[in-house]
This record gives structure tokens, sequence and C-alpha cells, in this order.
């Protein structure tokens, strides 16, 4: 059977506040992109699902044995971008930065419960994969929202410092 998985963005008006913005990306977003730096600060991309907001901050997950993990770890500074839309002139793009931070593991109770495709994903290896799962918050520092599906395009953008 087919799992909607993530809502449709709603119509954005000035009226969109920071925490709506962060709910946004929750409810409306499914993957996104992360750009993160090496060791050698070379610039590197990965998607991942931003799965729950939490007081403030943005929840989700990779596994500990990937490069992604270390970089995380690492040099905690990450910008993400996601973009919903068939075409352009129907997209709607967000742009986020902020500080990664390891957090507890209680957190993928969470997200397994709030997510279902993520038992999907993991299939008969669901123990081993969440094993290996750590949950990590993001604490965002400024984001923004373009709206090309509206005429004038809205954009808004967002200090959460």
């Amino acid at each position: 059977e087919e799992v909607i998985m993530r809502k449709e963005v709603p119509k954005l008006t000035n009226h969109i506040i920071n925490e709506d913005f962060l709910r946004l990306i929750t409810d409306s977003f499914q993957s996104v992109v992360f750009g993160t730096v090496d060791q050698d600060d070379n610039p590197l991309t990965n998607v991942a699902d931003i799965e729950l907001y939490d007081n403030g901050q943005l929840i989700f997950a990779t596994t500990f044995e990937k490069p992604f993990y270390q970089r995380l770890k690492n040099h905690p500074q990450i910008s993400i971008t996601a973009l919903r839309g068939e075409e352009t002139m129907s997209s709607v793009g967000i742009t986020l930065t902020g500080i990664v931070k390891e957090v507890d593991r209680a957190y993928l109770d969470r997200i397994f419960s709030a997510r279902p495709e993520m038992a999907r994903i993991s299939g008969e290896n669901f123990s081993e994969r969440r094993a290996i799962l750590r949950p990590f918050a993001i604490t965002p520092l400024r984001g923004s929202v373009y709206d090309l599906r509206q005429s004038p395009i809205f954009q808004k953008s967002f200090n959460f410092k």
C-alpha cells in the first residue's frame, strides 16, 4: 500500500514564524541535502530525512558507520536544502544553516513511532539497523523559504540567534 509520508506545502504568508518554518520542514519535506565538510575542509553532500521537530530543533538519524556521521561529529556546522514540487514554478525550496549534536538514543523510539517508513526501510534487518542508527538534533541559526508557486514569488528569511 502507498504510504503518504509528508503533507503538501500550505500557502505561505508573511505570518509564518520561526517555529512554523521548522515545522514546515518536518511536515512537508521528506529528504534534504546536507552540506558538510571533511577533515580537509572539502565540501560534501548527503541526503537524509528530517524526522521530528522538538523544542526548537530538527531531529534526524544516520548510521555511525558512514563517513557522513564522522563529518557531523568533526565539524558540526551544516547547511541543508530541500525542494518540493514537480517543476520550477510549482516548487517550494528551503535552506537552513545550523549546528548538529548527537542526542540521546531515546529519540529513535520517537522517530520510529512518528515515521513508520523507517521500519520498512530497515526491513528484515530492523534490529541490526536500529542498533547502528544515531540521532542528531539541528539547532537552527538561519533559514529561508522560497515559494515559486506564488506571484510575486514569496520569500522569507528566519534568524534563530
